[in-house]
């Protein structure tokens, strides 16, 4: 039978590579030859433990791929067929329950995500894209992705579909309205392209000093204003509001994953506006309730991308933006561990690292 292999996390901060078995595949299959993944800022985690600490298994949900092999069923109902290029949504619906029904697949009480609750040894194993080969399940959401769209580019159409979940979808962003974002990592960076497709007037990216390289970024991807908070004379809030005309934003995204962050975002958004919080902390988080009641604030959870990704494949596929600059080094997959180590411990020297497979 053919092997393949695959980085497995065996152990809390333990990676070594695995041969398995590639899977058969029935008529509701398929089956992925990976050709690049990007380590998520998640992948962290759960390389270190995370919320689902479940071990060993493979990483990877930020993917590009061929269709190597696919069944009838699975070939009718994605659209696609053997030797296909495209992309994987990380989360598998079961399509039973009310928040698959109602539009919400990422909250389903029953949900597998690629490459972080599924242990790979549950066959048929191969459950994340750190690997030559992934298994696609029933259910699976899967887009085309054209050829001449870069394999960096390609592997962050889940990372753009968060940007239109939380500008257009959650935020509801319209032509000629302004946006403050915080946090000038890949998801502030997503948010900001969107916001530019979508023709703000103003999008002002707010960051730290130290962030300088990642602003510079914003600028290339839409950005019409950035503000490292150190080097502000005076609050953020109204420096946000001069460059916007004399009012804060109708819309304000946290996409920092920082206590400050939050707070920030909050601050930047006039009265009956909304604030979308995409960054998760890990910690209980202090935040100004009497304002949000005062100023009649719309607070938004955002998570995942779920019906947003075809918008982010097409965003993605007509080149418009530097999206592959996002993976700005990339690493072979017998040095996965290295690779990822290298993101963990030095964040500041790419917003994603990949994982060159092909």
């Amino acid at each position: 039978m053919a092997q393949e292999t695959s980085a497995v996390v065996v152990k809390p901060g333990k990676m070594e590579l695995r041969e398995f078995s590639l899977p058969t595949i029935g008529p509701e299959d398929a089956l992925l030859r990976v050709e690049m993944v990007s380590i998520c800022g998640s992948d962290r985690h759960h390389f270190v433990g995370g919320a689902y600490g479940v071990f060993p298994k493979i990483l990877g949900h930020e993917l590009v791929g061929f269709v190597e092999k696919i069944g009838e069923q699975a070939a009718a109902a994605y659209g696609v067929q053997t030797g296909d290029r495209i992309v994987v949504e990380p989360y598998i619906p079961c399509w039973r329950c009310r928040y698959c029904a109602t539009g919400y697949y990422q909250l389903c009480p029953n949900r597998r995500i690629y490459g972080v609750n599924i242990s790979c040894e549950t066959p048929p194993y191969l459950w994340g894209a750190y690997g030559q080969y992934m298994y696609i399940a029933a259910g699976s959401r899967v887009h085309k992705i054209g050829r001449h769209v870069s394999p960096q580019a390609a592997t962050l159409s889940s990372v753009i579909g968060n940007g239109v979940r939380w500008i257009v979808t959650k935020g509801k962003l319209r032509p000629g309205e302004a946006v403050a974002i915080v946090g000038p990592g890949a998801l502030g960076i997503a948010s900001t392209i969107v916001a530019s497709v979508v023709g703000a007037a103003a999008i002002v990216v707010v960051g730290r000093t130290t962030d300088e390289t990642r602003l510079q970024f914003a600028r290339e991807c839409g950005a019409t204003s950035c503000i490292p908070v150190e080097q502000s004379r005076r609050s953020i809030a109204d420096e946000v509001r001069e460059i916007c005309g004399g009012e804060l934003p109708r819309l304000s995204v946290d996409a920092s994953g920082t206590t400050e962050g939050i707070t920030t975002a909050l601050s930047l958004v006039r009265p009956a506006g909304t604030c979308v919080i995409s960054g998760a902390t890990g910690a209980l988080t202090p935040i100004n309730t009497d304002a949000i009641v005062r100023g009649e604030i719309q607070v938004l959870g955002g998570l995942g991308q779920s019906w947003d990704v075809e918008a982010a494949v097409k965003i993605i596929e007509s080149g418009r933006y530097p999206i592959e600059k996002m993976v700005g080094r990339t690493y072979p997959l017998a040095e996965a561990e290295l690779a990822l180590k290298h993101f963990i411990h030095q964040p500041q020297d790419y917003i994603r690292i990949g994982l060159n497979i092909q």
